[in-house]
């Protein structure tokens, strides 16, 4: 019984920590859009070689 009890508690912590973590942020940061066009232009080139 006390065991469900410290479990439903971590539950409902976890929940509330996530809860009041901030979400995404609406625009992305250069670095992160740079490091995307990155790897998008490696996978286009492994595309690329083959063929």
């Amino acid at each position: 019984m006390f065991q469900k009890m410290i479990l439903l508690a971590g539950l409902i912590a976890s929940i509330a920590a996530n809860a009041a973590a901030p979400t995404n942020s609406p625009v992305p940061e250069p670095e992160s859009i740079s490091l995307m066009l990155l790897g998008l232009g490696l996978i286009g080139v492994i595309v690329f070689r083959q063929k």
